[in-house]
């Protein structure tokens, strides 16, 4: 067999278009047909012993070749501990090959024979090689760090295996073997060699999940061992007839399973692993096999007691009492464990409480206001704080939505922001919105909330609060200060610079006042009545002005009016008005003091700002020119 023969690409693939391929495979379909060709022929042959024993001996030697060639190829496509293990089954095959071909040399110059009695070196060969392999299998690594997890799975794996040497050592001496010569007892302690892995492959996969064989290559090597040990232990040696049609399959058979098991293995290996559906489920933490193994051994000693005080009886009392001390240093093991597992938990609460004490005292005492609501919006939880921010106790929040809280302007800001923020896990926004407080007041409250409902130990959308009102008043006090004028309260040159630039390019009309002989008034009356004067000229814009018109000090005893989509006609109609009203004169501590101004008006796109305040200036003075008093 060359090792180009049933080469596999490596190809991705699903798990269904393997099992679709697998019957496409010559290999399998070789060891398939060479299987089904065999039982057929020595079930329905009718052919006489010596040609059955003659058969045997010469198909044995191809499939051990196959075993070594397919095995040497898995060894190729893996590394560490898998790649020992197959090597060591190419190796097994080797040495099975080289004895079953001197076997069968042996029968063809000597004569066939009548049974399937094995000559020394064939009986060596198998010894040997399955020695190999259970020595490999007993030396393979669990994949685990932990010393104590190590320790507590060779404990269980050597209960199991001390049960299973004790049954087959009830075997093999209940059917005489031990007496029946070399050759007989070499071949049934390979076969309980044989037997062995195929029990340590199953423990393998039981206790600790790892095996260098996986899924149905597994299988087909238990199946092999299991059919090779038993049938090497217990079927009768020199046997004809029907028995030794029996014996000849379980030759022939398992190794038509282990070259498959080596076949299947390599197409794993070539398609990669089985893709992941579904998470799997934890493994357990204990495994019954020991205890299963230790019922068996009672179960053996209970037959063997039957029969009488006999060696098998006391083999398995032996069996039984390394069982037992095997169990005992076992729980011995999972005490000690256990008491470190309590010790550690007693420290991870104490840890964990601590924690907790921390975390409580931080939220009591934080002057923000922590909360979290669950899918609906309900409020599941609320520090303490609340009652100091909104005068309301935690316990009068539980339950109700955090929304009905929220002025009605704001919630209808929040409400596409507030619909990201539950519809996707993870998600944040922060906002600043009107909250009420117990009182019926509101107060400027910031938020920063994050959707957990994700997160199992939490479940909830998390929010973080602080009081902004006074912030917020402080910085809409600065703000006015900086846009409107500090002694009439109007807008500043500023302020009315923004609102034009923000109209633009629409329509506006721009009145211009300067007051007239402002600084005379100054210097008879003084600056107190100075400052009188103006804050009636400004009482005077605000009344002659609109709803959407503002009114602005420039400086000094400057102002104007901006009056938004209005044309020279409305200018001119509130220039006329301003007139009037200023006609009339401002008591200014019980005297009677009239100012006078001098107005410019001007309209028309805002598009160049500077250039309508320009043209309202000249118009301005051009008033001032007409109206100047000698």
């Amino acid at each position: 067999m060359s090792d180009s023969i049933g080469r596999l690409p490596r190809e991705p693939g699903t798990e269904t278009a393997r099992v679709r391929r697998w019957w496409r495979d010559p290999v399998i379909v070789g060891l398939g047909l060479c299987g089904l060709a065999a039982t057929c022929w020595f079930l329905l042959g009718g052919a006489d012993d010596r040609t059955r024993v003659l058969v045997t001996w010469m198909s044995l030697p191809p499939l051990d070749l196959a075993i070594l060639l397919l095995s040497r190829r898995v060894a190729r496509g893996v590394d560490g501990a898998p790649r020992r293990f197959w090597r060591s089954m190419a190796i097994g095959g080797g040495l099975w090959a080289a004895g079953d071909l001197s076997q069968a040399l042996v029968t063809l110059v000597g004569g066939p024979a009548r049974t399937l009695d094995a000559v020394p070196t064939q009986a060596g060969a198998a010894l040997v090689g399955a020695l190999l392999i259970v020595v490999v299998t007993l030396t393979y690594p669990i994949g685990t760090r932990s010393r104590t997890v190590r320790l507590r799975f060779h404990l269980d794996a050597a209960t199991v295996l001390s049960a299973a040497t004790v049954v087959f050592s009830a075997l093999l001496i209940g059917s005489g073997i031990t007496a029946a010569g070399f050759s007989a007892f070499t071949t049934a302690m390979s076969g309980f060699i044989v037997l062995m892995v195929g029990v340590f492959v199953t423990l393998r996969l039981g206790l600790s999940g790892r095996s260098p064989v996986q899924g149905a290559a597994a299988a087909a090597i238990v199946a092999a061992a299991t059919v090779q040990g038993v049938a090497n232990m217990i079927v009768p040696f020199g046997v004809q007839g029907q028995m030794l049609t029996v014996q000849g399959l379980t030759l022939v058979l398992p190794c038509v399973l282990a070259a498959l098991s080596a076949r299947l293995q390599e197409r794993r290996q070539a398609h990669g692993p089985r893709p992941a559906a579904a998470p799997a489920r934890p493994r357990r933490r204990f495994s019954i096999l020991p205890y299963a193994a230790t019922i068996l051994v009672f179960a053996v000693l209970i037959v063997s007691l039957l029969n009488g005080t006999t060696a098998q009886t006391w083999g398995a009392v032996a069996g039984l009492l390394v069982n037992f001390v095997l169990v005992v240093a076992r729980q011995t093991v999972a005490f000690s464990e256990n008491a470190r597992l309590l010790d550690r938990l007693d420290d991870t609460v104490k840890q964990l409480g601590q924690q907790h004490n921390r975390l409580e005292a931080l939220l009591r005492h934080s002057s923000d206001i922590t909360s979290i609501c669950d899918a609906e919006g309900r409020i599941t939880y609320v520090t303490p704080v609340v009652a100091q921010v909104l005068g309301y106790q935690p316990e009068d929040l539980m339950g109700i939505r955090l929304t009905t809280l929220i002025h009605d302007d704001d919630q209808v800001q929040l409400s596409s922001r507030t619909d990201v923020l539950f519809g996707a896990p993870g998600a944040q926004i922060s906002y600043h919105a009107r909250f009420r407080h117990a009182d019926g007041s509101y107060r400027w409250i910031e938020v920063v909330a994050v959707n957990q409902l994700h997160e199992s130990g939490i479940g909830g959308v998390v929010s973080n609060a602080r009081d902004v009102t006074e912030e917020r008043a402080a910085r809409e006090q600065l703000r006015h200060q900086a846009t409107h004028d500090a002694l009439t309260g109007l807008a500043n040159r500023r302020l009315l610079a923004e609102r034009m630039r923000e109209l633009r390019p629409a329509e506006a009309a721009v009145l211009l006042i300067d007051l007239d002989g402002f600084k005379p008034i100054n210097d008879t009356y003084g600056h107190a009545a100075g400052d009188a004067v103006l804050l009636h000229v400004a009482d005077v814009l605000r009344r002659c002005a609109g709803p959407d018109a503002l009114p602005a000090r420039l400086g000094g005893d400057e102002f104007a009016i901006l009056l938004p989509g209005a044309g020279i006609e409305a200018a001119d109609r509130i220039a006329d008005r301003l007139q009037e009203l200023l006609a009339q004169p401002a008591q200014v501590d019980g005297r009677a003091i009239r100012a006078r101004a001098s107005v410019g008006c001007a309209a028309g796109p805002t598009t160049d700002p500077e250039a309508l305040l320009h043209r309202a200036d000249a118009r301005m003075y051009e008033r001032k020119r007409l109206t100047r008093v000698p």
